[in-house]
């Protein structure tokens, strides 16, 4: 094994240790672009059959723990002979690096032992028991958090029998009623009795690991330390537990818990870490009165005297609970509390991102948009803003994000951003990418550790584990009822049932399938709940979605699945809008009784604004409106636009009288209007019988549109080059990816012209129709390219990660000497110098900003070009207005639906 060595799609990069259970390397996952862990298991292990059989079984059960304090499992593989674990890479040192430079002090030290605790606990919840519990074993993150390592892999590796020779400190632990009578591999130091003595073990094994742990952040110092690995095995058989040497300020109720965690009787140890958990919480939030307890004889009393006192008390104090039984105590009911949340200075909240609050109602994550004027950003932020704290925070690692969700506990976030389903810990640390994820909208995250998110525009719901891996099929799309997408699933609190939002042909609000339905980890098979324009959320006994621009909560029985009393208004002005269908700007906590909504703003309004090169504002086409796709007639007199903010249609705008006509009047969503090189037809994509058709009629409004093309998958219709062919982006369903096709109008063929395993789309020719503009991420980020066209040939990367997020819409100017395109809130410009004949090459400048707006961003930006480059047309957010600048605050709000 060396760096660089590649073992299937992880790639070896530097060797970070080796031990009793192999070697471990530092990689990276080449497919999702992440660094892992790799463990290459011993040969012994490796070459036994029946042990590797035991191991790839226990590894798979390790591989379903997810939780914050544990370092995951990925996958177990085997490549060239080499069996190994891919595994989570936890930057940072492990504790018993720290303990080198002495203890820790006891703040520090009670917080990882919660930390670790934690871990426990989720891994006994699940069957899983460490055995091999040490300082080396944890580690510690950036922020200070601890995460337990190996996990059970002693029990999985089932190695050879530790000699007295070995180092007490490096020899792993393993004693199990399936091993070999008498077997002993373990961390000397650390290992419970019953594991010295060969004997089966349970998770006790770990509580008392636990306990010698704690001692030794406390004191620096290893309980137990002899010469040799049995003298160290004798010491934890025999020695007298001395805690002499814990610092004179450890709490009482520490000293407690690390005196009950050593018994050596396991039948008399702590009989669950979770309770070490629970007084280590406590004891931070100062819950717990540390007094130790009083050791002043009492008053003596009589010969059973005592005793009769004490059951004397007792009858009293039952009676007592039975007067208050018989006479409840009404709780009051709390108020209802409304406020404003307000985005962080310089931002604004992003339209059409939803708010996620955490389970508990105490944190809030959302997605913000730098304003005009802000410099420090030009990407949207991933902020978290907890409610007991007047700030929010930026997750910088987690710049350009969108749709959060939380996992269980709250204590990750995962978003979707570079193309990829991630998380990232609250607290700090790196964001883990989890799957391929081009186009998602919204995900669910439960407590067996399964997240359920829609990876692309035209997909059904996809799984995975929430450590990452192959995303698996949850729901299937029913061509029956025109399904087109599945989206915004939210978990039901069994944890296996699951709301979800259907797209149904491309006008949901006049489909009678689109709405919210229910979907089963346990089967494909959906059930239709009701007709919706918005995603739901399940809260407090209430389902709420959005009706209009009201927030309805409806009663629904999580348990039957059904409704179980009518719809009440909880709030209004809450905006959602085409651009996410099924959206809607609010989120609520499951657990406590915490609501925000975006006030005011449909997410789908935009300006279209005239600006120079310098950005300087010339004026603004038509009303503020939900504007799609502009396009520019050829002789530069008319603009073509689709308005609407669920059902869109096509206006034509003459620019010179300063008058629009509809072209359009179909119930259907008409988008992405194209000029003929005559200007004579407009083609445009709509759904009015399937999805993905492509329809053209004369720009005179004479004669009924005629339909060329059916895709039957998702469009995006992009150039009508002077060929006379129209290009256009065609979702290829088995892979989730797009790519770009031509349709001949004359003959409505259609084939592709730009292929392959990676995101082709935003195609447009150029105006001597040489050469093709497109955008692709094969480089890791959305760039655009030109090669030579129609016939491909040469290809170069026009723009060139000037940082942000990816770049999109590429534009000629007239004359073909420069092309345009957006990246983030910028619009860019690039030289263009052809020698003028097909094949002669072609080369360009160096990409430079030319100015900076709110773009709207996705398929309906749109960029238009004229005068030569001199003057452009951008499709921009609507300033915020100030009197509904923030959020609305709710809480307690099935409180006061209760009480009406």
């Amino acid at each position: 094994m060396h760096p660089d060595q590649k073992l299937l799609h992880y790639q070896l990069t530097e060797k970070l240790g080796e031990g009793g259970m192999g070697v471990v390397w530092k990689a990276t996952d080449t497919t999702l672009g992440r660094e892992v862990a790799i463990k290459t298991l011993p040969a012994d292990l490796a070459a036994d059959e029946d042990r590797l059989a035991r191991f790839d079984r226990e590894a798979r059960l390790l591989a379903s723990l997810n939780h914050p304090n544990i370092a995951g499992i990925f996958g177990i593989h085997k490549a060239e002979d080499v069996h190994f674990l891919a595994m989570e890479l936890v930057p940072g040192e492990d504790l018993s690096q720290r303990l080198e430079r002495g203890r820790l002090p006891i703040e520090q030290a009670l917080r990882i032992a919660r930390d670790i605790a934690t871990g426990l606990e989720a891994a006994h919840d699940n069957g899983v028991i460490h055995r091999d519990l040490k300082p080396a074993n944890v580690k510690l993150t950036r922020d200070g958090a601890a995460k337990v390592l190996d996990f059970g892999l002693a029990k999985a590796a089932d190695a050879a029998a530790a000699s007295s020779k070995t180092d007490p400190g490096l020899s792993p632990t393993l004693t199990s009623a399936g091993t070999r009578a008498g077997m002993i591999l373990g961390t000397a130091y650390y290992m419970s009795p019953e594991q010295a003595a060969g004997q089966p073990t349970d998770r006790r094994c770990d509580i008392w690991s636990f306990g010698v742990v704690l001692h030794e952040l406390l004191t620096g110092k290893r309980l137990f330390d002899g010469e040799t690995l049995s003298h160290t095995l004798a010491a934890v058989l025999r020695d007298d537990i001395d805690l002499a040497g814990l610092p004179a300020e450890t709490p009482h109720a520490v000293r407690r818990l690390i005196e009950r965690c050593l018994e050596r009787d396991a039948s008399r140890r702590l009989r669950d870490i979770g309770e070490a958990r629970i007084l280590l919480e406590d004891l931070e939030a100062g819950r717990v009165d540390d007094a130790p307890p009083n050791t002043a004889a009492a008053p003596a009393a009589g010969p059973g005297k005592g005793r009769f006192a004490y059951i004397a008390i007792a009858i009293l104090a039952v009676a007592a609970m039975a007067t208050m039984a018989l006479w409840p105590t009404a709780t009051p009911r709390q108020p209802l509390v409304q406020s404003t949340l307000m985005p962080p200075e310089g931002w604004d909240f992003a339209p059409g991102s939803p708010f996620a609050v955490s389970h508990d109602g105490r944190l809030i994550a959302f997605v913000a948009n730098p304003r005009p004027e802000n410099e420090e950003s030009a990407v949207s932020g991933l902020w978290v803003r907890e409610l007991a704290s007047t700030e929010s925070r930026r997750l910088a690692d987690a710049d350009d994000g969108a749709y959060p969700f939380w996992s269980p506990d709250d204590r990750w976030l995962a978003f979707y951003a570079d193309g990829k389903l991630n998380k990232i810990e609250v607290r700090g640390g790196p964001v883990i990418p989890l799957s391929e994820a081009t186009d998602g909208r919204g995900g669910t995250w439960n407590e067996s550790g399964t997240i359920i998110f829609q990876r692309a525009w035209s997909e059904p719901l996809m799984k995975i584990p929430a450590g990452g891996g192959t995303p698996e099929p949850v729901t299937v799309l029913n061509k029956d009822r025109f399904d087109i997408a599945h989206r915004w699933p939210h978990f039901l609190p069994d944890g296996r049932h699951f709301l979800f939002y259907l797209v149904s042909t491309t006008n949901p609000a006049a489909s009678e399938h689109s709405g919210i339905y229910i979907g089963s980890l346990d089967s494909d098979e959906t059930t239709f709940l009701m007709k919706s324009e918005s995603r739901a959320l399940y809260a407090n006994g209430h389902l709420l979605y959005r009706a209009g621009s009201t927030l309805m909560a409806r009663p629904f029985d999580a348990s039957a699945l059904e409704f179980t009393g009518e719809p009440t208004p909880v709030a209004t002005d809450v905006p959602g809008g085409a651009i996410s269908w099924g959206g809607a700007q609010f989120g609520v906590s499951e657990k406590n009784e915490v609501l925000v909504h975006m006030r005011g703003t449909q997410a789908s309004l935009s300006v279209l604004t005239w600006r120079d090169r310098d950005g300087e504002a010339l004026g603004t086409m038509g009303e503020q409106g939900g504007y799609w796709e502009p396009s520019l007639s050829n002789d530069g007199s008319r603009m073509a636009v689709a308005l609407g903010l669920d059902a869109g249609d096509i206006w034509i705008y003459d620019l010179e009288r300063d008058t629009r006509t509809r072209f359009t009047f179909d119930p259907a969503d008409d988008r992405q209007p194209l000029w003929s090189p005559d200007d004579e037809q407009l083609a445009f994509s709509s759904g009015k019988t399937a999805v993905g058709e492509i329809w053209v009629r004369p720009t005179s409004g004479q004669g009924e549109a005629e339909l060329l093309f059916t895709a039957d998958t998702n469009i995006i219709l992009t150039d009508w080059a002077s060929d006379g062919l129209i290009l256009f982006s065609y979702l290829v369903l088995d892979d989730s990816s797009w790519d770009i096709w031509t349709l001949d109008p004359r003959t409505s063929e259609a084939r592709p012209l730009v292929s392959g395993k990676f995101e082709q789309q935003m195609a447009c020719v150029s105006p001597d129709g040489q050469w093709l503009a497109y955008v692709s991420d094969e480089s890791g980020t959305a760039e655009v390219y030109v090669q030579a066209y129609p016939e491909s040939g040469g290809r170069w990367m026009v723009s060139s990660d000037e940082g942000g997020r990816g770049a999109y819409r590429p534009v000629w100017r007239g004359d073909g000497r420069e092309l345009f395109y957006q990246r983030g809130r910028s619009v860019m410009a690039v030289a263009v110098t052809a020698a003028g004949t097909p094949g002669a090459g072609i080369s360009f400048g160096k990409p430079k900003p030319l100015f900076q707006v709110n773009v709207k961003s996705g398929q309906g930006a749109g960029l238009v070009v004229t005068d030569n480059g001199e003057r452009l047309l951008t499709n921009e957010l609507p300033p915020v207005d100030s009197g509904k600048a923030g959020a609305r605050l709710i809480q307690n709000w099935a409180a006061e639906l209760a009480g009406r």
